[in-house]
């Protein structure tokens, strides 16, 4: 299950920020991990800058372990993380191109949703493994050149662990502050 849910993760990273759009033709299709990473080629990339992202886990549940096991699991996952980070020049010419490089890894998820188009996002990824049972990641939110605001439902489960199911939310808001304190400040 644990890179089932960093699948979701790396997921969650591509979409600091973005727009753009599939062909109509194609937009319901599946899609493979090549032609989502070739969709997400096409979102525009971020400013370089100063970041703040705030991630917050805003459900945790997992039905299959006794009450108060859940419920101590579900206070510790329950927080919000806040970090800063710079996005250099050169990370934000690479833009997107090799973030879905080990989301999926080995064939196990396919995209039956990637739309990303007008500052909205919408994707599903599904994945499935003998030893890990299945997952379900549904992304939805706003993204644009300065940051995004994006929520993730995981959807976990797999029989052979003893925690059976869980279900996840997350929510990431990531803004641009600024330039880069230590580097020269980046002309528009």
């Amino acid at each position: 299950m644990k890179s089932i849910a960093l699948s979701g993760a790396a997921l969650a990273t591509v979409l600091l920020a973005g727009c753009g759009g599939p062909d109509p033709k194609e937009e319901n299709a599946p899609k493979s991990m090549v032609d989502a990473k070739a969709e997400a080629s096409k979102i525009e990339r971020p400013r370089p800058g100063q970041y703040r992202q705030v991630v917050e886990i805003t459900r945790f549940e997992m039905p299959s372990l006794p009450k108060e096991d859940s419920d101590r699991m579900a206070a510790m996952a329950k927080t919000k993380q806040e970090t800063e980070f710079c996005l250099t020049q050169e990370e934000s010419e690479k833009g997107f191109r090799d973030m879905f490089q080990d989301v999926g890894k080995g064939g196990e998820c396919r995209y039956s949703r990637f739309d990303v188009g007008g500052g909205k996002v919408n994707a599903q990824l599904d994945c499935a493994s003998v030893t890990e049972g299945t997952a379900t990641f549904v992304l939805a939110g706003n993204v644009g050149p300065e940051g995004s605001d994006v929520t993730i439902d995981a959807d976990l489960q797999n029989p052979s662990s003893p925690t059976g199911t869980a279900k996840i939310g997350m929510h990431m808001k990531t803004e641009r502050l600024g330039d880069c304190a230590d580097t020269p400040k980046v002309k528009d």
